[in-house]
């Protein structure tokens, strides 16, 4: 799981390259990694793999939430109810380590444990100085907005977390209108897509408990990071802050659908409306707007022009209230001279 919005000061400036624009480039480059495998029948896993990318993450994760409900409630069954695990992925384009962040810390022997020692077993030989750490936040039902994404899944009591290069939920780059590709390191970009797909591989295949050092996404079936690389950056080239995208279907949206069409069976674009009524999220007009900047004198020019003109004035004053003494200093000097003989 993954979502695509950005959230900035300025919706019109909010490209979030790092989230959550690395988190969604990931789940691409994931989707067409495993597709080659369950392409064909003698690599098909016994699991599915459901690949979400869902709107409305910086806004409390709206688009996830009713996602869930109406896959729970929904009469025709759900996966949801089946599944193993569920990984959302935030943040992961930068930092030397990844943080695995869960609302319950997972039972022993559960699929998600294991999946969390087998992200630490890949990063200890792929990446050795890489550390993969899990931090354990409870979901505080008095905030108004949710920490992370999985604690949407939690609530449901499904088993969920979330992967990301950030320790704390707190961090001010979530939420910058700085978050641009530059800030971005490709290279340690797709080694953390590197190490999730072959944890998540070594689990699907059953070869957590063999002990094995074997990379099952090489050569041929490798990582490729032009096309990941490329995708982060039509994603952060672009403004996505929410407000952009909630009239009518975003171009960005048409991309994602497309590109996931090439590698997944099926895909479906589900769409949400608020209630009219008590709407959950209200956007306003004009998210773009233009601001004028007009240069000014500095406030001592005033000072000094205000003294300049309130000293003229006074002369002027004084010069009408004792114009007689005036005339008569204008007189002794413009009397004719006298010729003596």
């Amino acid at each position: 799981v993954a979502h695509y919005d950005a959230f900035g000061v300025s919706p019109a400036l909010s490209f979030g390259a790092d989230s959550n624009g690395s988190g969604v480039a990931a789940l691409l480059e994931l989707a067409r990694l495993f597709s080659k495998l369950y392409t064909n029948s003698r690599t098909h896993p016994q699991f599915n793999l459901v690949f979400l990318i869902s709107a409305g993450g910086k806004f409390n994760y709206h688009g996830t939430k009713k996602w869930i409900e109406d896959n729970i409630d929904s009469t025709e069954g759900s996966l949801l109810a089946d599944s193993l695990f569920t990984m959302c992925i935030d943040s992961i384009g930068n930092g030397d380590d990844l943080y695995v962040h869960v609302s319950k810390p997972p039972k022993e022997g559960s699929t998600t444990a294991k999946l969390f020692n087998e992200l630490q077993n890949v990063a200890s030989l792929l990446a050795p100085a890489m550390r993969v750490s899990m931090v354990h936040k409870k979901i505080n039902l008095a905030d108004e907005t949710l920490a992370w994404e999985h604690e949407r899944f939690s609530m449901r009591r499904l088993p969920a977390f979330t992967v990301s290069h950030l320790p704390s939920h707190r961090s001010p780059s979530r939420s910058s209108i700085f978050d641009t590709s530059d800030k971005v390191d490709k290279a340690k970009l797709a080694r953390n897509v590197k190490v999730i797909a072959e944890a998540v591989a070594h689990v699907l295949y059953n070869m957590t408990d063999t002990g094995t050092s074997l990379e099952v996404f090489r050569d041929s079936l490798g990582l490729q990071e032009d096309y990941l690389g490329a995708w982060l950056d039509m994603l952060s080239s672009q403004p996505r802050g929410a407000q952009l995208m909630a009239k009518g279907k975003a171009p960005v949206v048409s991309m994602l659908e497309q590109v996931l069409a090439r590698h997944l069976k099926e895909v479906r674009l589900s769409s949400f409306r608020p209630d009219k009524r008590d709407p959950e999220i209200v956007f306003y007009d004009t998210p773009v707007a233009v601001m004028n900047a007009y240069s000014v004198k500095p406030a001592v020019f005033d000072l000094f022009l205000a003294a300049f003109i309130g000293a003229y004035l006074g002369t002027v004053y004084l010069i009408i209230v004792n114009f007689h003494h005036v005339q008569r200093v204008v007189g002794l000097f413009s009397q004719p001279k006298v010729k003596v003989n």
